[in-house]
C-alpha cells in the first residue's frame, strides 16, 4: 500500500514539474520578443482596423436572386434589377464609396425622414459588408461640375514636352534658371497623366432617384386582397467622382406584401429589397474585377 502511494506521489511530482517547465518556457519566449516586434504587431493591427475593407471572401461570392430565394420566401422584401447602362471600368480600383441622399421624383410621397432612413440603411449595409475602405453619405453630387474641374485641370497641366524641357533633361545640359527648374518640376509632376486620380484613390459616387414609393400597410397585408404592398423603385446612377463620368445605371425595385411565410409580421419591406439589390450589384462588379 505504501509502495503504491509512493509511486503516485512521484507521478504527481513529475506532472507538476512538466507543467512548470512548459509555463516557464512560454514565459521566456514572450520575454524574448523585442519591443520593436510588439510595436510592429500593434501597428499592423491598427492598420487592419483602420482600413475597414475585406475583399478576400469575394472570390467565392455568388450573386443573390431577388425573387426566388429562401430569404424572400420566408421574410419577403424581394427585388428586381434592370441594368439601363452597362457597367464599365475596373471596380477593383474603387476603395471609397459616397452615397448621395435620395432625390424624390414622387413629390411629397417621400418625406425627408424616409429618405434619410433609406440612405442610412444603404450605408450600414455596405459598412457591414466591408467592401470599401470608407463609406460616406453626401448631400448631393453634380457630375457636370466634376467634369469641368477635370477639364480645367487637364488644360492647365502641360501635355507635351517642349524643346526647352528636352534640352534641360539632357545629362550634359547646364544648370538652368530658377524658372526653368520650376517648369521641369511641374512637368515631372503632371506629365501625360495630368489631372488623373491615382487608381488606389478612386471614389465611386452613387446618385439615387426615387421614382416610385409606397410605404405599405401591415394590417392591409393581412387581408387576402393583395393590398398594402410596400414598394420602392429607385434609379441608381454610378459615377467616378474625380471625372464625373457615368460608369453605369440601373433601376432597382423592391417590394414586400403578405405573400411571404411571415406575411404581415415580416420585418422586411420594399427598402430591404432595394438595399439587397443595390449591395448585390456593386458586390458583383467588385468581385468580378478582383478575380
Amino acid at each position: 500500500m505504501q509502495v503504491s502511494n509512493i509511486k503516485m506521489t512521484k507521478r504527481i511530482k513529475q506532472v507538476l514539474f512538466l507543467l512548470i517547465a512548459i509555463a516557464f518556457s512560454a514565459r521566456a519566449a514572450s520575454a524574448r520578443q523585442s519591443p520593436s516586434d510588439q510595436l510592429k504587431q500593434g501597428a499592423l493591427g491598427s492598420v487592419a482596423v483602420a482600413r475597414g475593407e475585406n475583399r478576400e471572401s469575394l472570390k467565392r461570392y455568388k450573386g443573390e436572386n431577388g425573387i426566388l430565394s429562401a430569404k424572400t420566401v420566408i421574410f419577403g422584401g424581394e427585388f428586381r434589377v434592370t441594368t439601363v447602362i452597362p457597367f464599365k471600368g475596373n471596380f477593383a480600383e474603387y476603395h471609397h464609396l459616397e452615397i448621395a441622399k435620395p432625390i424624390s421624383l414622387v413629390g411629397k410621397g417621400l418625406t425627408s425622414d424616409e429618405a434619410s432612413r433609406q440612405v442610412a440603411k444603404f450605408k450600414s449595409q455596405f459598412e457591414s459588408r466591408r467592401l470599401f475602405e470608407m463609406v460616406a453619405v453626401i448631400d448631393a453630387y453634380d457630375p457636370a461640375t466634376a467634369s469641368q474641374l477635370q477639364q480645367q485641370s487637364s488644360a492647365n497641366a502641360p501635355s507635351e514636352k517642349s524643346d526647352d524641357v528636352d534640352r534641360g533633361e539632357a545629362l550634359d545640359a547646364p544648370i538652368g534658371s530658377f524658372d526653368a527648374l520650376v517648369a521641369r518640376d511641374k512637368h515631372r509632376t503632371f506629365g501625360e497623366d495630368a489631372g488623373q486620380q491615382p487608381a488606389a484613390d478612386k471614389t465611386l459616387v452613387v446618385v439615387i432617384e426615387v421614382i416610385d414609393y409606397a410605404k405599405g400597410s401591415r394590417w392591409k397585408q393581412a387581408l387576402p386582397l393583395d393590398l398594402g404592398k410596400s414598394i420602392l423603385t429607385v434609379r441608381m446612377r454610378y459615377y467616378q467622382k474625380s471625372t464625373g463620368e457615368e460608369v453605369g445605371r440601373q433601376i432597382i425595385s423592391g417590394q414586400s406584401d403578405g405573400s411571404s411565410l411571415l406575411g404581415p409580421l415580416s420585418p422586411r419591406d420594399g427598402l430591404s429589397g432595394v438595399a439587397d439589390g443595390f449591395i448585390d450589384q456593386v458586390t458583383r462588379r467588385v468581385a468580378a474585377s478582383e478575380k
